[in-house]
């Protein structure tokens, strides 16, 4: 199994199992995914970015729904098994194709496979800068999904922007720091590679848009923040989850004291590229001690 491969099987491996909440979730996602279907042109092909263990959506409905059903995910291993456990007739099951897909191109670039035995021998900032930079050589044309451009009626984004590399990258900077590496070196590898995001999630959104058909629709769900269950800020939240106007004005609070993160600038960014339409905050049960606040967001391609 290749490296990144590994890390996001592990990574699905720990979502919550089957609850109530998280069949509750799925209801709301899929009322909302009727509404977009109604408004469709067409509804040929349905495209799912980061399928996984398929918590967020329910595939009966795309299958039901739409003649093609494309599962994309790195970890295909885990989009298999959540299809097992989904009561499909022959007919809707002939109707999906899974596809193993890196997002970003750092699989192709073998980022991840040397990083660690690379990095440990650079004692500057200038050594560590040669070093990614070599790595994301080429980055800048990578496209995902190239033989379905303008084909989708439908676009399904999981919550992934905060799954795209760096969570990976922090992950192996904590690895050279329990083997003692300098933590002013660590610092300004986890800076560097958080500037890249911008490149990076502007890039995947690129890709997304040009997958879609024109008047083409793309929902998009984003992890904004991680709550503890039962705390004050979770209580407040959960009471203001359903208006808008005042978990606007909470997440303006949050931005204030932590700043904008990776999962805000997915949707800031697809802001700039096409017309919103419809937005909602969610909650999205993680496990028994905390949640994800979840933005969603309904585009349309002009």
């Amino acid at each position: 199994m290749k490296v990144m491969e590994t890390f996001n099987r592990n990574l699905n491996q720990s979502l919550v199992r089957e609850s109530k909440e998280i069949s509750d979730f799925k209801l709301q996602i899929d009322l909302l995914l009727k509404s977009v279907y109604e408004r469709l042109v067409e509804s040929e092909r349905v495209v799912v970015i980061g399928a996984g263990k398929m918590k967020d959506f329910s595939l009966a409905f795309f299958v039901r729904n739409f003649n093609e059903v494309i599962l994309t995910d790195i970890d295909l291993a885990s989009v298999t098994e959540a299809e097992s456990k989904v009561k499909l007739s022959e007919k809707e099951l002939k109707r999906i194709i899974k596809i193993r897909m890196d997002y970003t191109g750092f699989e192709k670039n073998q980022f991840f496979n040397d990083f660690k035995e690379r990095i440990v021998n650079c004692h500057t900032f200038e050594k560590v800068d040669q070093v990614i930079n070599s790595k994301l050589e080429g980055l800048e044309k990578y496209k995902f999904l190239k033989n379905y451009s303008e084909s989708a009626d439908l676009i399904y984004v999981s919550p992934i922007y905060t799954q795209l590399i760096y969570n990976q990258v922090l992950r192996e900077c904590a690895i050279l720091r329990e083997s003692g590496y300098p933590e002013h070196m660590l610092k300004y590898i986890e800076s560097i590679l958080l500037d890249k995001m911008v490149e990076i999630i502007n890039r995947f959104n690129n890709n997304l848009i040009e997958t879609l058909k024109p008047k083409g629709q793309l929902m998009v769900l984003s992890d904004i923040f991680q709550v503890d269950i039962g705390s004050s800020f979770y209580l407040r939240v959960k009471n203001g989850i359903k208006n808008q106007e005042v978990m606007e004005e909470i997440y303006e609070g949050y931005k204030q004291k932590f700043g904008i993160g990776i999962g805000d600038y997915g949707l800031l960014n697809l802001n700039e590229k096409l017309e919103s339409y419809l937005s909602r905050w969610l909650i999205w049960p993680y496990d028994d001690k905390s949640s994800f606040i979840v933005k969603l967001k309904i585009y349309k391609k002009i």
